[in-house]
C-alpha cells in the first residue's frame, strides 16, 4: 500500500510540525518550528494601558523610548482586567468579586471576560496549545515572539 504525500512529494510525517513519540503515546513539535503571534494593534487591557502624561523620562536618551511610570498614576496596572460589554476597553476586576452565576448574569451582573493582555499572560506561562492539543503533545507550545503592527510602547514590553 503506498503511503498518501502531499503536492511536494512529502510524506505526512515529512510535512507534519509533529513528530510521534510511541512510548510516550504524544507528539512533539519538531526542532526548529517556532511560532509567532502578529496583533495589528496592542491588545487590550495593561498592554494598552498607558499615557504619555504619566510617564517621565529615566535618564535613557529620549530616542530610546523608554520611561518609568509614575506608581501613584499606574496603581490600576497589573490587576486583572475585565472587558467592558460595548467593547471600549477594561476596567480591573475588585478583589472581593464573587462567583459568577447564570442568575447574576441574568440580572445585569457583568460578565467577566479576560483581557486580551490577560490571555497572553496565561498563554506566556501555560502555552497557548489549548485543552484538546495538550493531551496529545508531550510539552507546552509557547509564542517565539509577538508583533504588534501599531500602538507599541517599549516600556510595556517590561
Amino acid at each position: 500500500m503506498e503511503e498518501a504525500m502531499d503536492p511536494k512529494g512529502k510524506t505526512p510525517e515529512e510535512s507534519s510540525i509533529f513528530t510521534f513519540l510511541p512510548a510516550a503515546k504524544t507528539f512533539s513539535l519538531k526542532k526548529g518550528v517556532q511560532f509567532y503571534l502578529y496583533i495589528n494593534t496592542s491588545p487590550c487591557g495593561d498592554a494598552r494601558v498607558f499615557s504619555p502624561q504619566e510617564a517621565r523620562p529615566m535618564g535613557v536618551p529620549s530616542n530610546q523610548g523608554y520611561f518609568e511610570v509614575d506608581t501613584a498614576a499606574g496603581r490600576g496596572r497589573g490587576q486583572l482586567r475585565t472587558k467592558i460589554e460595548s467593547g471600549e476597553g477594561t476596567i480591573p476586576i475588585d478583589n472581593e468579586h464573587s462567583t459568577l452565576t447564570l442568575d447574576g448574569v441574568m440580572s445585569g451582573q457583568r460578565l467577566l471576560a479576560m483581557s486580551c493582555s490577560d490571555k497572553l499572560c496565561r498563554w506566556n506561562i501555560l502555552g497557548f496549545q489549548g485543552a484538546l492539543l495538550s493531551h496529545l503533545v508531550d510539552a507546552p507550545i509557547y509564542f517565539s515572539g509577538i508583533v504588534l503592527g501599531s500602538f507599541f510602547h517599549p516600556s510595556h514590553m517590561i
